[in-house]
């Protein structure tokens, strides 16, 4: 079948942005989107690759990633996140982890399928981080970066349990603010952009499979003038990325390697919940003009708000009251398969290549064309 103009286009559009500087020298001029991502990396692969996104969408001069804050215990989430950032050569954004630190190693008791990747890169890469518990506390960063930041200027991409969030909600005034939890969100955040729930109803893991209470307090009490965009379990389970990664990826790549261990059986395909939540995140509804990136995501509803039980299960309540609560869907005309390959050059995306070359960009756009067609 001859792919239409939105599946050819989109690729393209991804491989002119990562051709162009790791160090974001490129894009001096454009304002970057302050960003602060908290990650349950350590049990699914999809962090790894919405961390791939934010570093590089950061390198770019787009996104400017001030912190990682990880809700999963094991010590080797943290080490892998920083793998990640070191790769990309950020081993100065902070991170930290919810406590207790502990030892834990994943092994797969859903389906006995999945692999574990985060101590293998961890003992495999080099990372900046090598004390986890030298780490602050969640509480401690957020409070930390969103007191000094411009009012109404951060966005927070939750893409894991919502524990971290819970405690920041909960926080007290102290040393870096005089501002309580809700009132400090209230003056910094500009937007709150969540992997969870299930839309417009139902069940799904980060909100309901680990810790549903801070899933309910959080989403039911979050201040009402913080915009919340939800990205459900529906989107991102049909959006299968990864695909040939081990053909694109330079062989010493943090990103394969937890792929290739996390999937296994010579796969790295992967449904992409956490990387499209990262890409909305950062890239919003608009895209990215300077990237050449068009509308991907649009808003599924136009009113009404979430609403969880105390099993973490939810319910979307219609409201003509509340217009600034949202989940999404892809924009008319963008497909699975087009965000998938996008997603794919993030993933492949060699932090070597530093070239800002429209020569090298328009030899990559004849290649990624033939490759989408019948040319030879």
């Amino acid at each position: 079948m001859t792919p239409s103009v939105m599946e050819m286009k989109w690729p393209f559009f991804i491989l002119q942005a990562l051709t162009l500087s790791a160090t974001a020298d490129c894009f001096s001029s454009y304002q970057r989107k302050p960003i602060v991502i908290d990650t349950d990396i350590f049990s699914d692969v999809d962090d790894v690759g919405a961390l791939a996104i934010a570093n590089g969408l950061h390198n770019y001069g787009v996104a400017d990633l001030r912190g990682v804050i990880i809700d999963t215990h094991s010590k080797y989430g943290a080490m892998a996140a920083s793998v990640i950032d070191t790769y990309f050569g950020n081993s100065d954004i902070p991170i930290a982890a919810i406590r207790p630190v502990t030892n834990e190693t994943f092994v797969d008791t859903w389906g006995f399928v999945l692999g574990e990747y985060a101590s293998k890169i961890a003992y495999n890469w080099p990372h900046f981080l090598n004390d986890s518990s030298a780490m602050p506390t969640p509480v401690e960063l957020y409070r930390s970066i969103l007191s000094s930041a411009e009012a109404k200027s951060v966005t927070l991409i939750s893409l894991g349990f919502l524990t971290n969030l819970a405690a920041l909600l909960s926080s007290v005034p102290d040393d870096f603010t005089p501002l309580a939890g809700p009132s400090l969100i209230s003056a910094k955040v500009k937007e709150f952009v969540i992997m969870g729930g299930q839309y417009p109803l139902g069940w799904e893991y980060n909100f309901a499979g680990d810790d549903p209470t801070s899933t309910f307090n959080v989403v039911n009490n979050w201040p009402r003038d913080v915009p919340i965009t939800y990205s459900g379990l529906e989107l991102g389970e049909n959006i299968l990325s990864g695909e040939g990664l081990a053909d694109t990826a330079p062989a010493d790549s943090p990103v394969l390697a937890a792929y290739q261990w996390y999937v296994g059986r010579c796969s790295t395909i992967r449904e992409s919940w956490d990387p499209v939540t990262t890409l909305y995140g950062i890239l919003g509804l608009d895209g990215s003009q300077v990237l050449g990136i068009g509308k991907l995501f649009t808003y599924a509803n136009e009113v009404g708000y979430n609403e969880v039980a105390s099993d973490g299960t939810n319910t979307w309540v219609n409201d003509s009251d509340v217009s600034n609560q949202h989940w999404l869907r892809l924009a008319d005309g963008v497909t699975n398969t087009s965000v998938a390959r996008l997603l794919d050059r993030f993933y492949a995306h060699d932090p070597s290549n530093k070239s800002c070359s429209r020569h090298e960009q328009q030899d990559i756009f004849k290649g990624i064309m033939c490759s989408q067609s019948k040319c030879t």
